[in-house]
């Protein structure tokens, strides 16, 4: 790369970029600052709600940008990034924030890119799931959640119908109102003359029912693990996460395994699968049915690091051959040195 571009840094609140040993510990913000200005990088840092609350003008610029857990700040991100994106360089992608805590725009991610993995179909209810063929039992996610919440096991159609109810149970005092609306309101609208109580009745109970986005997935039996993959631009860090007994769940276990030796098909399968997500960080885990590997979800930032700062090292490929080295450095240090292959190798 013959010249290094500016880089801008969008922090969270308090300058958070996540994340390190949890979800809300900030990694160090000014180490991967100072790395990056070592690589020979200007760097400028602003929390995310500058950029709009100061009016700063940013365009064509390159942008890193920090992910958050909490929904209501994830949601404000997607806003700010969304606008920076039509006239910005913005890593990881828009597309790669979309997926972030959200299972179902994964899937749909995944589908685009014509990534090849378990059948998966996405709902937003339970009105239409007659006209598909679901091959029982399949798993139910929830669109976000982590640590195994929001997965269950579904045996047949009865057991979906009665778990989906239970995420979308409406609380007791809206149980009231429907009652009041059903049996003991009556209602003229002189201007609507076609309006009837009953019929407007099912329609607010319609409205007002919490509904909750879920997607299912194809499900492997026998699995005893999965494997968390890190990609960080050509080095790639592992775990093994093993199931409790009478559990197909290693989500949340924190059953790890560091020291084993994957198979050069796992490590080929995860640089593929980085490869065209094109991200500088990639979280994935991936699963073996016996015949073929699989992704199951990813994220491009805010994921859990312990891959990293757990392992002996990382697996990196050199000419047609997977080697290990055991000189990692600390994440800050992985990151911004990520960040730099990454931006060398896509230079224009």
């Amino acid at each position: 790369m013959k010249h290094k571009p500016d880089l801008i840094l969008l922090t969270g609140d308090k300058n958070f970029y996540g994340q390190t040993r949890k979800a809300w510990v900030s990694m160090d913000v000014q180490r991967i600052e100072n790395r990056l200005t070592s690589l020979g990088y200007s760097i400028t840092r602003y929390p995310v709600r500058q950029v709009y609350n100061q009016n700063f003008a940013l365009t064509g610029k390159t942008i890193l940008y920090s992910f958050s857990q909490k929904e209501n700040v994830r949601q404000y991100i997607r806003d700010i990034i969304f606008h920076l994106s039509k006239s910005n360089r913005i890593i990881p992608s828009f597309d790669l924030l979309l997926c972030h805590e959200n299972k179902g725009y994964q899937e749909l991610y995944k589908r685009e890119l014509e990534l090849t993995g378990l059948r998966a179909w996405y709902f937003s209810s339970l009105e239409d799931i007659d006209a598909y063929h679901i091959p029982y039992p399949v798993v139910l996610k929830t669109i976000s959640g982590s640590n195994g919440k929001g997965v269950f096991l579904i045996h047949n159609k009865p057991d979906l119908i009665n778990k989906v109810r239970t995420l979308t149970h409406v609380g007791f005092w809206t149980q009231v109102d429907l009652l009041r609306r059903r049996y003991f309101r009556r209602r003229t609208y002189y201007d609507y003359p076609n309006h009837d109580d009953y019929l407007d009745y099912l329609q607010y109970r319609e409205y007002i029912t919490r509904h909750q986005n879920f997607i299912l997935q194809e499900f492997i039996p026998g699995l005893t693990f999965d494997t968390r993959v890190l990609a960080l631009e050509g080095k790639f860090f592992l775990a093994r996460r093993h199931t409790r007994k009478g559990d197909f769940r290693a989500s949340g276990t924190k059953k790890f395994d560091f020291n084993f030796t994957p198979e050069n098909a796992l490590l080929e399968y995860a640089e593929n699968i980085a490869h065209r997500l094109n991200t500088p960080f990639l979280s994935m885990d991936i699963v073996h049915d016996g015949k073929n590997y699989s992704l199951i979800e990813f994220q491009a930032s805010h994921f859990g690091v312990s891959a990293i700062t757990k392992s002996r090292g990382y697996y990196i490929r050199e000419g047609s051959s997977w080697n290990f080295r055991d000189n990692k450095q600390d994440v800050e240090f992985e990151i911004a040195d990520a960040l730099d292959r990454y931006l060398k190798r896509t230079a224009e």
